[in-house]
């Protein structure tokens, strides 16, 4: 039973978070947003003052695959100082993640950032709960004005479930991406897990006078495609996404980030 468990977790709690990121194949790894302190720690280095995000998606369309993500960020020193808290489920099956760390800029260039994290699963019908410490870590580089390259790695010292002797999945991410002019992005990575086979994204925006912008892409395992768009109101930004399933159907997702730059 928690061999199965491991394996649903690995699928819903370690996806990218935020509407910019699933409108764009639900690849987060190069986005330069709050969502950054789940998507890759590296990214809170460039942190501009103080942000705050919340994100709600309803995946497949069902009130039991309900989640909620919450994000701060604030620059401190050459970096950022960051934590979130992001649950999954309901009462028969739940997950939970709270985090914290810290990203620093090593070079106008160059972001690394480390994170903590406390997970806890619960399991109705008398299963109980179960619990997990373990740390993640980003890397960003920018190798052009144009180019990216990012890479990042989840619980890479294998850690178990507390009182089970299963392991939580190791997880890495690269990815890269590309501006062929100021308005649009083309983002690309790949994600594999000891949990199941690699993941191929892809996904790109075209924004409007850097106030109205527009997204698709496409994902593997399972094949999705995806679509949103975006509108900056002054300090708010306002995200809407959603993904399809040729079976399961649509996942939609809205997230709202206030920041003070």
């Amino acid at each position: 039973m928690i061999s199965l468990l491991t394996v649903n977790n690995s699928f819903s709690q370690s996806g990218p978070i935020g509407a910019r990121a699933a409108a764009m194949g639900h690849g987060g790894l190069m986005i330069k947003d709050i969502w950054g302190i789940y998507n890759n720690q590296a990214v809170p280095a460039f942190t501009k003052g103080f942000e705050l995000g919340v994100s709600l998606e309803n995946r497949y369309m069902m009130k039991e695959m309900n989640r909620i993500s919450l994000g701060v960020a604030k620059q401190l020193g050459k970096g950022g100082l960051f934590a979130g808290i992001d649950h999954f489920g309901d009462g028969l099956y739940g997950e939970m993640k709270a985090s914290a760390g810290y990203a620093l800029q090593l070079g106008s260039r160059v972001g690394a950032g480390l994170q903590l994290d406390y997970l806890h699963m619960s399991v109705g019908d008398g299963y109980g709960s179960y619990h997990a410490f373990t740390f993640e870590g980003g890397l960003l580089v920018s190798i052009t004005d144009r180019f990216s390259l990012g890479l990042q790695c989840f619980n890479p010292v294998n850690t178990r479930w507390t009182g089970t002797g299963e392991h939580l999945p190791v997880m890495i991410r690269g990815g890269f991406s590309y501006k062929p002019e100021s308005s649009i992005i083309i983002c690309g990575e790949i994600l594999k897990s000891t949990a199941m086979p690699a993941v191929i994204s892809a996904g790109c925006e075209y924004g409007f006078r850097e106030k109205v912008f527009f997204r698709a892409g496409v994902s593997s395992g399972p094949a999705r495609l995806t679509f949103g768009a975006g509108i900056r109101l002054r300090r708010l930004m306002i995200d809407i996404a959603s993904s399809m399933h040729a079976y399961l159907g649509f996942s939609p997702l809205v997230s709202f980030t206030y920041g003070s730059k």
